[in-house]
């Protein structure tokens, strides 16, 4: 729980771990991820729905729920269905509450930042460990869409299982760690080295920085309001150490996952606010970095704040990023790519930009596709629909995702629907980061089985060996 609670080992390596997921994804490759509640459970055991079942050390990292229905606000058949979870060989479940509850924020060991809702979505991340076994499942057979992810344990050390007996200490650590996750949404507290970059109109504007086991905490862009747009068009490339070529090579605006200047996001890792553009993931390097950015229209004056601190021992892996864009999705056999490389490292952000001609009730339905992350050649993740792997539900429903919000870890910055309609969100893989020992090959469809054209952006954050 301690090792979890520190936001900076979102860049550890995590070689002893595997992330899978449990969901109500249409097992005959249509749509029916839920809706009629076919393929929403592992099995009934004495009435009750079995979600989610693991044999093994590990932990559950993300619980996931949308309203039952379209137009019902609820979980389940709303009856205030029990979600019991057991862990080990303990035959009496350790959480055994409504399910609602597990949301609300009101619950012991379930604090607000790591739980709540919004945007038509219900999500817990508070790390429920297990020593050689756990079972997720809910009271009756009314569930319809639901994701569970699970960090499963590969290593030697052994993992304590929750139990009531650590549950008040656990309890204080998971409420600090909810609060802190909201307290840094906007940026590090710490005074930041400030630098000036002049960048010439149509050329590069450069920045190096030297330091033996160095890190970046925190890299932020600060330009007169007037230029906001133009910065926002600009490319920036990020080289670690002596490598060649730059393992972050995107639109700036994507590694601040800003969709525009009138959509700004707001969330734990990227993001503006007070005039600057900020990214915090930690960006550890060896010996030195070099942040190139490149205006493409007017000439540019920027102040770079960089928070540097040391390491304790060199890096094996590097902050990266995979960006890519189809203008529009137009082959049908194709879902969109988010990230195919080999190596070794783990996955931990997705922002993604759509843009399409909308249906019915100005519906964005290329936001019916699924994720797919398949992991050294495995598929271990797949999801039942775009807006639900953003932690959102019923895109287009009033009082669910019909509007723009930005929380910790997930968030739609800009959700504008007329007769073409404009959708973009980011998600975090804080507590549920996805690791890969030789391969990932990550893809979302743009629609029931890559069936709507429209327009598509991505870049993906990872972390992997050098």
């Amino acid at each position: 729980m301690e090792e979890l609670s520190l936001i900076e080992n979102i860049a550890s390596p995590k070689e002893d771990w595997e992330g899978i997921m449990f969901s109500s994804y249409d097992r005959n490759g249509g749509n029916d991820d839920g809706f009629a509640g076919t393929f929403s459970k592992l099995r009934l055991e004495k009435g009750n729905s079995v979600l989610a079942e693991c044999n093994g050390p590990g932990y559950i990292s993300r619980i996931w729920f949308t309203h039952s229905s379209l137009d019902v606000d609820g979980l389940l058949a709303r009856k205030k269905e029990h979600i019991k979870i057991y862990l080990d060989d303990k035959e009496t479940p350790l959480i055994d509450i409504p399910l609602e509850n597990l949301f609300q924020g009101t619950e012991e060991g379930f604090p607000n930042g790591l739980v709540g809702k919004g945007l038509g979505g219900y999500y817990c991340y508070v790390p429920i460990s297990f020593n050689n076994y756990c079972r997720v499942e809910v009271e009756g057979d009314d569930v319809k869409f639901y994701q569970v992810n699970v960090q499963m344990y590969k290593g030697n050390k052994k993992i304590k299982t929750l139990s009531q007996k650590n549950l008040v200490d656990t309890n204080k650590l998971l409420k600090d760690f909810g609060e802190m996750i909201h307290e840094h949404m906007g940026g590090n507290k710490e005074a930041l080295k400030e630098f000036i970059i002049n960048v010439p109109a149509n050329e590069v504007g450069s920045l190096e920085i030297e330091k033996d086991l160095g890190i970046i905490n925190e890299l932020n862009i600060e330009v007169a309001p007037n230029n906001l747009e133009s910065l926002l068009k600009c490319q920036l490339k990020i080289y670690w150490d002596d490598h060649k070529s730059p393992s972050v090579d995107v639109p700036l605006k994507m590694f601040f996952t800003i969709p525009n200047k009138d959509n700004p996001s707001l969330s734990l890792f990227s993001g503006y606010k007070n005039g600057k553009l900020y990214n915090t993931l930690p960006m550890p390097f060896n010996k030195k970095a070099r942040i190139e950015i490149i205006s493409n229209d007017q000439e540019l004056m920027l102040k770079v704040g960089c928070l540097i601190r040391d390491q304790n021992k060199e890096t094996p892996r590097v902050l990266s990023t995979y960006y890519n864009e189809n203008l529009p999705t137009k082959n049908k056999d194709k879902p969109h790519l988010l990230l195919d490389t080999k190596g070794e490292g783990h996955y931990v952000g997705t922002f993604l930009i759509t843009e399409g001609k909308t249906h019915g009730k100005h519906l964005p339905v290329w936001l019916e596709g699924d994720e797919v992350f398949e992991i050294d050649g495995e598929i271990k993740i797949h999801g039942t629909g775009t807006e639900d792997y953003f932690n959102c539900g019923w895109y287009g429903v009033e009082g669910r995702l019909n509007n723009s919000e930005n929380f910790p870890l997930h968030g739609f910055p800009e959700y504008r629907m007329d007769i073409t309609g404009k959708a973009s969100a980011y998600r975090w893989h804080l507590l549920d980061p996805i690791p890969f020992k030789s391969s990932i090959h990550a893809t979302i469809e743009h629609g029931t089985n890559n069936s709507i054209e429209a327009d598509y952006r991505s870049v993906a954050f990872y972390y992997i060996n050098q």
